[in-house]
């Protein structure tokens, strides 16, 4: 089930794309890519990636003048997807996605609709104050582990937890095997002012192949949003995030459902 998008919100991030293509010849799934991975080099500062694909362009032929043109376009995109996102409650990087049809049925992608998001964060995240007392040494850990997607579930349940306890400290974690969807899930952690994890990789298996750290608040300190942890980091949170208890849970669990390791 594709998520459904209001056409003028949607066209803010796909007409500046489809004219990528358009210009590019590249197929929409080589323009999805190289927008997030530009998108994500630039929060987390990642200077080699980001000119990768730039070199890229060039070497297809194209001048600096088309170059810098592509570029705007890819910013123009991302702007469209911030004003959407102020305007929406729909996770419309996964809706971009699904709307280009780069799900893939032979690998079980399936987005959870929005609707179905919104409700069962709600039901996991109760608003009768049923929460324990987090603190930031200490905070409620939230995550979706089961594949992840988009952070659509995690991006929800964040809203849910901010408007029945607002006050309460939180970690949310996301777990996803396609690289793609992973760095997607990292954009909307950004963009949804969320503190977390998102670990790439197999849960099954909990030997991930790269974590990245995203929290907004750093921006304070002059530092990126987004930082790729180290592998003494990496079996930080694995260690932290991922006992015993939470590997069974992570085992038993069925895609697309949420986990909330400590709510109780």
């Amino acid at each position: 089930m594709t998520t459904l998008l209001d056409d003028d919100i949607r066209k803010r991030v796909t007409d500046p794309l489809d004219s990528i293509h358009q210009e590019t010849g590249d197929t929409p799934f080589r323009v999805f890519s190289d927008w997030v991975n530009l998108t994500l080099a630039g929060f987390s500062g990642d200077e080699e990636s980001y000119q990768k694909t730039l070199s890229r362009y060039r070497i297809d032929g194209f001048d600096e003048d088309a170059v810098d043109r592509l570029v705007n376009l890819h910013a123009e995109a991302l702007g469209g997807l911030v004003l959407g996102l102020e305007e929406s409650k729909e996770d419309i990087l996964g809706g971009v996605y699904e709307h280009y049809g780069l799900t893939s049925d032979r690998f079980g992608q399936y987005f959870t609709p929005g609707p179905v998001s919104r409700a069962m964060a709600a039901m996991t995240i109760p608003d009768d104050g049923d929460l324990r007392e987090a603190t930031l040494d200490d905070p409620l850990v939230i995550g979706d582990i089961s594949g992840c997607g988009s952070g659509r579930l995690i991006v929800d349940s964040a809203r849910q937890l901010r408007t029945v306890a607002p006050e309460v400290a939180a970690v949310f974690i996301g777990y996803e095997k396609d690289s793609l969807c992973a760095k997607m899930a990292v954009i909307n952690f950004v963009l949804n002012d969320i503190i977390g994890y998102v670990l790439l990789g197999d849960a099954l298996k909990l030997k991930p192949q790269k974590v990245w750290s995203a929290g907004t608040g750093r921006m304070l300190k002059g530092e990126r949003p987004v930082s790729v942890l180290t592998a003494e980091e990496t079996d930080w949170v694995v260690s932290r995030f991922f006992g015993e208890e939470d590997r069974n849970a992570a085992e038993e669990t069925s895609q697309g459902s949420l986990v909330d390791f400590e709510l109780g």
